[in-house]
């Protein structure tokens, strides 16, 4: 594996920081802590970018604190999109299916400047 070299000013509190958590978490190097902060940093983006929240739990499960900041905030869905569960009939099934095969419809004017305006 081909590495690259990487230099970073810190501040001398955050250089504390990362030395207590360097010994607390038994990390040898400055390289393998930031290979492991790199990592949770892209499983946080890939759960906002899912739509899910990063958050603390009790062992109850209960919610203590969620974890957010402007930038995993900015690939975070813009939206919440709904769950629903349904039962459907035979007779609903078929009726979906000849409707999915029919023809479309062209979309509305309404729809065309609706649709414009989300780009």
């Amino acid at each position: 594996m081909k590495t690259t070299k990487f230099q970073a000013d810190l501040a001398s509190t955050d250089e504390v920081t990362l030395n207590v958590l360097m010994k607390e978490l038994e990390v040898r190097s400055k390289a393998d802590f930031l290979a492991k902060a790199l990592a949770l940093m892209n499983w946080a983006v890939k759960e906002r970018k899912r739509g899910n929240k990063i958050v603390s739990m009790d062992e109850q499960g209960d919610v203590i604190r969620e974890l957010v900041t402007p930038e995993l905030e900015r690939v975070a869905l813009d939206f919440d999109l709904p769950s629903v569960s349904m039962t459907w009939t035979a007779a609903e099934i078929e009726s979906f299916g000849k409707l999915a095969m029919a023809d479309q419809p062209k979309p509305t004017p309404h729809l065309l400047r609706a649709m414009s305006k989300r780009r």
